[in-house]
């Protein structure tokens, strides 16, 4: 929704969305679908837990081992900066896996009960 302005006045929304602070579900699902919702996100975490923590335990492994190389990883997402130069295979796995186990973590927030 845009409003009218002036001539120097920049456009600026009313009410602007907030798309990354919440989701408001639609009305009328039924309790059975978020159930399904909350068992589907539950496994999904659990394997990027498991992947994560395998990930982890090889990178450890490969670390102590003493398997050498030379890896170098430079990534920019979202304004912040990642950089590990000449690490070894292990430390990248550990990171990788650090990073999975981040992503898919497990999370519920109910707001606005009125039970």
């Amino acid at each position: 929704m845009q409003t009218k302005r002036e001539e120097n006045e920049p456009l600026v929304e009313p009410n602007p969305p907030k798309i990354f602070k919440s989701v408001k579900p639609p009305q009328g699902l039924s309790e059975d679908y978020w159930l399904k919702v909350t068992r589907y996100h539950f496994w999904y975490s659990l394997a990027g837990i498991v992947l994560g923590l395998a990930c982890m335990l090889l990178g450890v492994t490969l670390f102590l081992r003493g398997i050498t190389g030379s890896t170098s990883w430079v990534a920019s997402i979202f304004g912040m900066d990642s950089s590990l130069s000449d690490a070894a295979p292990g430390a990248i796995l550990f990171v990788v896996g650090l990073f999975v186990v981040f992503v898919t973590r497990f999370n519920v927030k109910v707001r606005g009960s009125k039970r």
